[in-house]
């Protein structure tokens, strides 16, 4: 087969279920595969010397072995063309750790923002962990205050999501535009990128410098404290819309220094120091 008909393939399945940002970037990644060679490549060897050539990061390089795991699995499934992915070594990537904010920073937030849509805008992030793309593309029919749930449209379809009563009152005093959607920018729905400025100059305001100062530290924050007082990972996977419980658990790890904290204060060891 070849190359230029496979990746078109691929993608063209991938339209039918995946998110326009995500076909955007497997036909990037698949660029590279398509001007390597005319015929479909099954060398794994070839393969691990396109991954290799790839400058930037190891995360960059492991975002390129990824579009071409799910590209021959496509194949594979759907043509029986065995996939050489099996035998393609991945980059290795070093263990991060995701950026959240602390209590006391989660308290002052809202102190810092310009007006009642950027409060709403961040209440509404910290008290669901939504995505960015899922809290513009949000309606007025989605606030369902009867129930204090919304309904949001993500990657892995729709959703119904718990909303606190204080963020659905907040929701529902967002001006009417008479398009339907809860939040505007200056000619229009609001977009992703202004959620994100939204949420970088809040984050500015109280102290907090570096990179990853979007919505998602938000996302982030909301999934550790979620885990820290108890919530279970099975719920979270549902709010947060994840395809696969293993992304969801990893909120765990972020919430290992709120388990030492209470480790600290309730383990029955203390009453032997107590009894000396």
């Amino acid at each position: 087969m070849k190359t230029a008909e496979a990746v078109q393939l691929f993608l063209t399945n991938c339209e039918l279920r995946l998110a326009v940002s995500t076909v955007k970037q497997y036909r990037q990644h698949l660029s590279l595969l398509q001007g390597f060679s005319d015929k479909l490549i099954t060398d794994p060897a070839d393969i691990e010397a396109i991954i290799a050539s790839i400058k930037g990061t190891q995360e960059t390089r492991h975002s390129y072995f990824r579009t071409y795991r799910a590209f021959y699995n496509f194949l594979e499934k759907r043509y029986r063309i065995k996939s050489p992915m099996i035998n393609v070594t991945p980059p290795r990537l070093k263990p991060k750790v995701m950026p959240t904010l602390e209590r006391n920073e989660i308290g002052l937030i809202n102190l810092f923002t310009n007006n009642q849509r950027d409060n709403t805008v961040i209440s509404l992030l910290l008290d669901t962990g939504i995505r960015a793309s899922e809290l513009t593309n949000l309606r007025f029919q989605d606030i369902k205050l009867s129930v204090n749930c919304i309904t949001v449209t993500g990657k892995t379809g729709q959703r119904v999501v718990p909303i606190s009563e204080f963020v659905g009152d907040l929701l529902l005093k967002q001006p009417d535009k008479r398009d339907g959607y809860v939040f505007h920018g200056h000619s229009g729905k609001l977009t992703r990128s202004g959620v994100y400025r939204i949420v970088s100059h809040a984050l500015i305001r109280i102290g907090i410098v570096g990179p990853k100062l979007g919505p998602h530290r938000l996302r982030h924050t909301f999934g550790r404290q979620w885990v820290s007082l108890g919530g279970d990972t099975r719920s979270l996977q549902l709010i947060l819309g994840h395809s696969n419980i293993k992304t969801t658990e990893k909120y765990t790890a972020l919430a290992i220094e709120d388990v030492k904290r209470k480790h600290e204060k309730f383990s029955p060891a203390q009453l032997m120091e107590v009894a000396k």
